[in-house]
């Protein structure tokens, strides 16, 4: 995934990365980031460079979720790991550090795609998503 120009490995599929946020009740909010109420991201195929003191791989290609097109704001919220809910509520405090790890082509090399999906994933009665076709 690709958020405030920074590429970053999520430890769950998109659709299912979860708000890091505390409830009233204590537990983990069990909201999912990806809202039908707020911007969403596009898929894209984009070279599968590193950053600066990485070595590049060879002319690949990658398939990310990128952010950037949406409001800095939803980029921000998307950064904390936050649902629209927390995200308006500044003082709940978090209850799980947030699932992004910077992203290393050759460390994680496993994660490239070069093909984007081409399938969507909905959420199932159980409120998981259905597993789908990876990217």
């Amino acid at each position: 995934m690709q958020l405030l120009y920074v590429r970053y490995l999520a430890a769950r599929p998109v659709d299912e990365i979860q708000c890091i946020a505390q409830t009233r009740r204590r537990h983990r909010c069990t909201s999912t980031l990806l809202s039908p109420e707020t911007p969403a991201g596009t898929w894209r195929l984009v070279p599968a460079t590193a950053t600066s003191g990485q070595l590049a791989l060879p002319s690949a290609v990658m398939a990310i979720y990128d952010l950037s097109a949406i409001p800095y704001a939803e980029q921000l919220r998307w950064r904390a790991q936050r649902c629209p809910q927390h995200a308006a509520i500044p003082t709940a405090a978090d209850l799980a550090v947030t699932d992004w790890e910077p992203f290393d082509p050759l460390r994680h090399h496993e994660h490239i795609h070069n093909r984007l999906p081409t399938h969507t994933r909905h959420p199932g009665p159980t409120g998981r998503a259905h597993e789908a076709a990876r990217p």
